[in-house]
């Protein structure tokens, strides 16, 4: 199976929402780009995706994700 990222998806590590003002270092810090529009993405043969084009080449989504609960951030192209 070969999948293409077609929407951004985020993960927040942390709440800044109480601080008030903070530096773009600060607010960098406190999320990831996780799925990046246009990666492919190729299911090995243990079952994991391995990033094939983009962003994230060359790296595996083991402990990142799971297929299932972000379907919607990806169109199946093989």
């Amino acid at each position: 199976m070969k999948i293409k990222v077609v929407k951004n998806a985020y993960y927040v590590s942390e709440d800044l929402s109480g601080i008030g003002m903070i530096d773009e270092k600060e607010f960098q810090s406190s999320f990831s780009h996780l799925l990046v529009v246009g990666d492919v993405w190729e299911k090995d043969e243990d079952g994991d995706f391995i990033c094939i084009e983009g962003e994230w080449k060359g790296e595996c989504n083991d402990g990142w994700w799971e297929y299932n609960d972000v379907k919607k951030y990806f169109k199946v192209i093989k």
